[in-house]
């Protein structure tokens, strides 16, 4: 399929064991303003339900959102979640684990969120256990620059600290704690996984960046998106329209796989733009 080099889908089909991880707003749901609203398409559910059953397959779905958001908007799946991008995931047994936020953290989340509501942002503020995120897809063009400019402003004392980090992002901007990224949550995932497992991960945003730079030595990213920008993917779709296709390209490659494990020759392939 377009995007996707054939290389890569000779790497799926021949792998003895896949882990494929999606982020889900963007990738899995199209973007909205009421965040509620953002369920997933249900094309790519059905198929991702198929993928998460396929023999030599593990999925996961590793996210911003909270766990109490992502839970309930994905139903009944096999597979390991990731929230919070990775201050908190759900394994395939149900299991809930949350990782500790430290105190003096959680004060300047705090007096981050009280700046942004002191300015009149209480509106757009959502509140994350370990992050805040500024939400500005409603807004023109013009006033989301003046806001996300007057924000990054208001947030670049706590994000100076090195503790917390300030990211622009699809849509809005994020104060978030700095010890998991979504890299650190592809790791994580891998390390419960035999050696010489392919991993892929598919992903919209810059958040996702980071677990593209990790699964770049164990398999590839895929990039959603029609935006050109750089990016450590080797692979790309258009938009979260053209996921349904890739998993059903996936189910095919899978069913022709052999299981035998293979080592892994890495190519040498442009980053996708």
């Amino acid at each position: 399929m377009h995007g996707i080099p054939a290389a890569l889908w000779d790497e799926v089909r021949l792998a003895g064991h896949r882990l494929l991880m999606l982020d889900y707003d963007g990738t899995l749901a199209p973007f909205r303003a009421a965040r509620e609203q953002a369920v997933p398409w249900p094309r790519s559910l059905v198929r991702l339900r198929a993928v998460s059953v396929a023999a030599h397959t593990r999925v996961a779905i590793v996210s911003g959102r909270p766990l109490a958001e992502l839970i309930p908007l994905l139903g009944p799946l096999d597979a390991d979640l990731v929230g919070e991008h990775g201050w908190e995931r759900r394994d395939r047994g149900g299991d809930i684990r949350r990782e500790p936020l430290p105190v003096p953290l959680r004060a300047e989340l705090e007096a981050a969120a009280a700046r942004a509501e002191a300015n009149g942002w209480a509106g757009r503020l959502e509140r994350k256990r370990a992050a805040l995120v500024l939400h500005v897809r409603d807004l023109t063009p013009a006033r989301a620059r003046d806001v996300l400019a007057r924000a990054a402003e208001a947030w670049s004392g706590p994000a100076s600290r090195g503790q917390l980090r300030l990211d622009r992002i699809d849509g809005g901007l994020e104060l978030r704690a700095c010890a998991h990224d979504k890299g650190t949550a592809v790791r994580r995932l891998l390390s419960r996984h035999a050696p010489g497992t392919l991993a892929v991960f598919v992903g919209d945003d810059l958040t996702d960046e980071a677990a593209f730079a990790v699964v770049r030595e164990h398999g590839f990213g895929v990039r959603v998106g029609e935006r050109p920008r750089d990016s450590l993917a080797e692979a790309s779709l258009p938009s979260y329209r053209a996921v349904p296709a890739f998993l059903d390209a996936w189910l095919a490659a899978v069913g022709g796989s052999s299981g035998i494990p293979r080592r892994r020759t890495r190519r040498r392939l442009r980053p996708a733009r």
